[in-house]
C-alpha cells in the first residue's frame, strides 16, 4: 500500500530529472502540468444505518493537495493526486458523526474536449486509493464527546473514482473546475462489527490552479545557470583584481 502512494511522487522526480517531454521521431510530444487543489467533499456510509440501528446522511468534509497531470495528446492524459481529505457520515439520531481523514492517490485517464462555448471540457475515469490517517466518532449535544473509531474500522480503502470538469486557461496557469464521484468498493468494517457491508460514497467539488511543469524547471534551471555563471564570472574578476 505504501509502495503505491509513493508511485506517482517518484514519477513527478524523474521527469524532473529529465525536464524533456515524449520523443517521437525526433519531436517532442506531450505536456506537464502541476499545482494545488482545495476543495470539499460530501460523503456517507452506505448500509451504516444497517450496522448502527441510525439513519444516516452525508456529511460535508474537505480536500486540499496537489494534482499531477501527463498528457499525450490535446484530448488524452493520464491524472494522479496526493490528496488530504476527509470523509464519514451523519448519525441525526443520536447526534453524532463519523469523522474519518485519508491520504489518497486517484490514479485516473483523462479525455478533453471542446463543447458549449467553452475552451476545454472533460471526463475522466479510473481508480482510487486512501490510507487512513484518523478516525473518530463525534458526539454533540448533551454529554459531548470525541471517542476513536473502534480497531474494527479498517484503515484503507479502495475504488473507482468518476468525474467530468471544465478549464480555464490563462497567460499564467490553468484555473480547473472538478466534480468527481467516488464508489468505494472496499468494506470499510471487519466481522467484529458484524456482517454487514459498509463502503465509502464521496462526491468532491474542487478547484485547482496548474502550472506547466516543464516550463517551470526550464525557467528555474536557467536561473541557476544564470547565478553561477555571475557567481564564476565575479570570482574570476576578484583574482585578477588582487594579481594586479
Amino acid at each position: 500500500m505504501k509502495r503505491l502512494l509513493i508511485v506517482p511522487v517518484l514519477l513527478l522526480f524523474t521527469l524532473a530529472a529529465n525536464a524533456q517531454l515524449f520523443n517521437v521521431f525526433g519531436q517532442d510530444i506531450g505536456f506537464v502540468y502541476v499545482g494545488p487543489k482545495v476543495g470539499m467533499t460530501y460523503s456517507t456510509i452506505s448500509n451504516f444505518s444497517d450496522m448502527s440501528g441510525s439513519t444516516t446522511q452525508y456529511r460535508i468534509g474537505y480536500q486540499a493537495g496537489a494534482v499531477g497531470e501527463f498528457g499525450f495528446t490535446s484530448k488524452f492524459s493520464f491524472q494522479t493526486e496526493v490528496l488530504f481529505y476527509s470523509r464519514g457520515t451523519k448519525m441525526d439520531a443520536v447526534n453524532s458523526k463519523i469523522k474519518m481523514n485519508y491520504v489518497g492517490i486517484p490514479l485516473l485517464a483523462k479525455y478533453s474536449f471542446k463543447a458549449l462555448g467553452f475552451t476545454k471540457l472533460y471526463a475522466m475515469g479510473g481508480t482510487f486509493t486512501d490510507v487512513r490517517t484518523k478516525g473518530e466518532e463525534v458526539y454533540s449535544g448533551v454529554g459531548a464527546q470525541t471517542v476513536p473509531l473502534p480497531s474494527g474500522f479498517k484503515k484503507y480503502d479502495w475504488g473507482f473514482s468518476f468525474g467530468a470538469g471544465a478549464e480555464y486557461p490563462t497567460d499564467k496557469g490553468i484555473w480547473v473546475i472538478d466534480l468527481r464521484y467516488d464508489l468505494g468498493m472496499t468494506d470499510l468494517t471487519d466481522s467484529s462489527l458484524g456482517s454487514t457491508k459498509t463502503k465509502s460514497r464521496s462526491f468532491g467539488l474542487s478547484l485547482a490552479y496548474k502550472l506547466d511543469f516543464v516550463d517551470l524547471f526550464s525557467k528555474f534551471g536557467k536561473k541557476n545557470k544564470d547565478k553561477n555563471d555571475n557567481n564564476e564570472g565575479g570570482w574570476i574578476k576578484r583574482v585578477i583584481d588582487s594579481s594586479l
